[in-house]
């Protein structure tokens, strides 16, 4: 029962890819009902992994690239709706957090998400969600996925320099 999360991770991790193969064939319905329950699995195996007192050292690197990968596949399946600096700006403090915690790993640091990490998931999950919902029609106005892109934006922003920050303190502390 210890690899249920890890295999929920695993599933998000092989099946994201469908989001974008689903959207080039014009699937858009089939893309977004996808990316939902992904985004969903993604709580699910958390939760799990907490419940059932499996929280291993694979699911904590295997849930934080699932994350990534559902992400940058969810953002270009939607890109046309959506301003390119969203995936800009997620694709940097991402390269940045991998090469970062490559780095960390020499002195022994095993990264952790921050409630500011899990906070970018969760407002870029949400405006993917929402830039898909025209397609199973829903309509919000404009207004919303702007907003939305915003805030992830700016979670994105503060997390990258949240992250840059402790990694700093780390490398220094232990120098």
């Amino acid at each position: 029962m210890k690899n249920v999360p890890n295999t929920i991770s695993l599933g998000r991790l092989f099946l994201s890819p469908g989001v974008l193969l689903l959207s080039a064939k014009d699937e858009e319905r089939l893309a977004a009902v996808l990316f939902l329950v992904l985004a969903l699995s993604d709580a699910l195996d958390g939760f799990l992994a907490r419940v059932m007192k499996a929280q291993t050292t694979l699911g904590k690197f295997l849930d934080p690239l699932a994350d990534k990968v559902l992400l940058l596949c969810g953002l270009v399946a939607v890109g046309s709706q959506i301003t390119p600096l969203l995936f800009f700006i997620l694709v940097a403090r991402d390269t940045t957090l991998v090469i970062g915690s490559l780095i960390l790993r020499r002195f022994g640091f095993v990264p952790r998400p921050s409630l500011l990490g899990k906070g970018a998931t969760l407002t870029v999950s949400a405006t993917v969600i929402v830039a898909f919902l025209p397609s199973l029609g829903v309509n919000f106005p404009e207004g919303v996925l702007r907003a939305l892109e915003s805030v992830s934006i700016s979670i994105i922003l503060v997390s990258w320099i949240d992250y840059s920050i402790k990694g700093v303190k780390l490398i220094m502390e232990r120098r």
